[in-house]
């Protein structure tokens, strides 16, 4: 049976007057910059103040084959600004209206249907941080029912490991909700360090460093989205970003200094590697979870980027962890 996890919190003259008081449309792009810390700063006293509410569906351990939908190995953080998000999950379903925000705890399979509401067309904020490096995008509905990258933004910053703590800090504190009178204050808290971590990485800017292209970036979210999608290709990226495979394949070549196939490669690896040393899950899975469907092709990819079998740097990691 499926779960509705949707709430319906009484909403507050406070919190009427401060949903009032937001943009009745999303910002469009080249505004998107501005536009977006704008409305990432009003959530943030929002989350700060109590009058936009928090959602942060439990953890679901054990990725099912049949599971349907993304996960990640980082919490996710969606700001709602308009219309609304409805995450489904393989345990049950949440819809996310404007004025809220959802925190996804890390490994939870899910997967989003968008649409307006009655204050305009979708718009969502979406913070992620992992690997020391920092990603915020403003989402819109191009396609039915479908999220799109409208405005996005990557910083590799020492920061970015600070946000990634606090987000995984505030998924974990979602355990002690009516256990413990301050788990609901810390949890606010630390999302609103997260917050205001952002803010600040993303108005500073290192001169040196070059800045990366759109293209190259919003690709980097696409794939990191559909690691586990068997059908991902750069044929498909291509397609996504309205260029040819080979216009794609170069121009992240060039400005990354590694090819598409090879990263797409080596991240499926990296996640296969982190799986198997913090999860009993079977071989299968693991290679299901990482967008492979054939599990002696995994072994076989695994072998050759590791120099050994997963089920031997499985062992050899729990070995490691019992000192």
């Amino acid at each position: 049976m499926t779960k509705n996890l949707d709430s319906k919190p009484q909403v507050s003259n406070r919190e009427h007057h401060w949903l009032a008081s937001m943009p009745q449309t999303p910002p469009q792009v080249p505004n998107g910059g501005s536009a977006m810390r704008h409305m990432l700063q009003q959530h943030l006293y929002g989350v700060l103040n109590g009058q936009v509410v928090l959602h942060c569906p439990s953890a679901h351990r054990g990725l099912e084959p049949t599971a349907a939908g993304h996960f990640h190995l980082a919490p996710e953080l969606f700001v709602q600004v308009s219309g609304h998000t409805r995450f489904v999950f393989p345990q049950g379903h949440l819809t996310v209206q404007a004025g809220q925000a959802a925190l996804l705890p890390p490994q939870l399979v899910h997967s989003e249907v968008v649409g307006p509401d009655d204050r305009g067309p979708f718009c969502n904020i979406v913070i992620y941080a992992e690997s020391g490096a920092l990603s915020s995008h403003v989402a819109s509905e191009l396609q039915p029912g479908l999220p799109s990258i409208q405005h996005l933004e990557v910083r590799h910053h020492a920061a970015a490991h600070q946000v990634h703590r606090w987000l995984m800090e505030a998924a974990a504190t979602q355990a002690l909700q009516g256990e413990h009178p301050c788990a609901s204050v810390q949890q606010r808290a630390l999302v609103v360090a997260a917050l205001a971590s952002v803010l600040q990485v993303l108005d500073t800017t290192d001169q040196a460093a070059k800045p990366e292209p759109a293209l190259v970036s919003k690709v980097r979210v696409w794939v990191q989205n559909h690691l586990g999608d068997q059908a991902l290709s750069v044929q498909g990226l291509a397609l996504q970003s309205g260029c040819t495979a080979d216009h794609l394949s170069q121009a992240f070549h060039r400005h990354t200094g590694e090819h598409l196939v090879g990263y797409i490669t080596r991240l499926r690896m990296e996640r296969a590697a982190h799986l198997l040393a913090e999860h009993e899950m079977a071989i299968k899975a693991v290679a299901w979870a990482c967008g492979y469907s054939s599990a002696s092709y995994f072994i076989r990819n695994f072998r050759q980027r590791y120099g050994t079998t997963p089920l031997a740097w499985r062992e050899q990691a729990a070995s490691n962890a019992k000192g």
